[in-house]
């Protein structure tokens, strides 16, 4: 079964947006529309445009204020690297999201719309020491839960140099949301929402309490929908079989660290995905917005 979570999805109308969240949202779309149709497809088949993002992001990150350190690994012969600020002092949090594509596809909101979320979030969550922001390379496939997958890479890292690492975010494929009938589907049957218009907040069972704070903090303070899917001991396995461990979170998991994934559910909600048609006038960046801003809201105040 599926652990219960503090409080209760918002329903009704969402408030008009605010100024800020205007401004989110076409930073939002900015961000995606250069990862996708400047730079394009980035992956091992397509290095040089890898490269670029990983310059891009650098830039951006440092225009923000941060310190970046670069960290290469070699994997089938290719040299990748993942990215991360080096402000934190901690026990910090991880702020993770992959910034590679699969095969020849644009990535829009696999896993565009998740860079541009990080990227907001450093810029909303500034000077931070509890706070560790990470780009990943190599989650798609070939590397996929191989030893090649650059967030395995940087968890052996994190373990072989004992950092004070407290959880891990994991934000994957965000930026998709609709009020349309239907739109949604499950993994569980009737017991999920039918309707594509909220975020989920997806855990394993190390990692309920975290899930249950950031739920608990979201239901109380934001106005708009989001799911907690946490597992206790009978539905392990099935959380893993419902696609809910299906990125950089689960080298967390396999760590022994506490982890959550942020997404809009993915392949049951964008018909997209991982096709060539995962282009960035695809995604709804108000609603996208109102996730960011809400995570940078629940987030104002370190994780217990």
């Amino acid at each position: 079964m599926l652990a219960e979570m503090p409080g209760t999805m918002h329903s009704g109308p969402w408030p008009a947006l605010t100024s800020t969240q205007v401004a989110l949202a076409e930073r939002l779309r900015c961000h995606v529309r250069h990862l996708t149709e400047t730079i394009g497809p980035r992956n091992f088949q397509f290095y040089e445009a890898l490269q670029r993002s990983a310059d891009w992001l650098e830039g951006e990150l440092r225009g923000l204020g941060y310190e970046v350190e670069r960290l290469p690994f070699e994997a089938d012969g290719q040299l990748f690297e993942n990215l991360h600020t080096t402000h934190d002092e901690g026990p910090f949090t991880v702020i993770g999201a992959h910034y590679d594509s699969v095969y020849q596809c644009p990535g829009a909101n696999d896993n565009g719309s998740a860079v541009a979320a990080l990227l907001e979030l450093a810029r909303l969550l500034p000077g931070r020491k509890d706070l560790r922001f990470v780009l990943f390379a190599n989650e798609e496939p070939p590397f996929y839960k191989t030893e090649g997958m650059g967030s395995r890479v940087y968890v052996e890292r994190l373990v072989g140099k004992a950092e004070p690492i407290q959880n891990m975010i994991c934000l994957e494929t965000m930026g998709y949301y609709t009020e349309a009938p239907d739109s949604q589907r499950s993994p569980w049957g009737d017991w999920f929402p039918t309707v594509g218009n909220f975020v989920a907040v997806a855990a394993d069972l190390q990692s309920q309490q975290m899930a249950r704070e950031l739920v608990g903090r979201w239901q109380s303070s934001i106005p708009f929908p989001c799911l907690g899917i946490a597992a206790t001991p009978a539905s392990e396995f099935d959380l893993l079989q419902a696609g809910l461990g299906m990125s950089d979170h689960d080298s967390f998991w396999r760590a022994g660290i506490p982890a959550v994934m942020v997404t809009d559910t993915v392949f049951y909600r964008y018909a997209h995905y991982h096709t060539m048609e995962d282009t960035w006038e695809k995604l709804s960046y108000e609603p996208f917005a109102r996730v960011v801003d809400g995570l940078a809201q629940i987030l104002s105040q370190p994780l217990l």
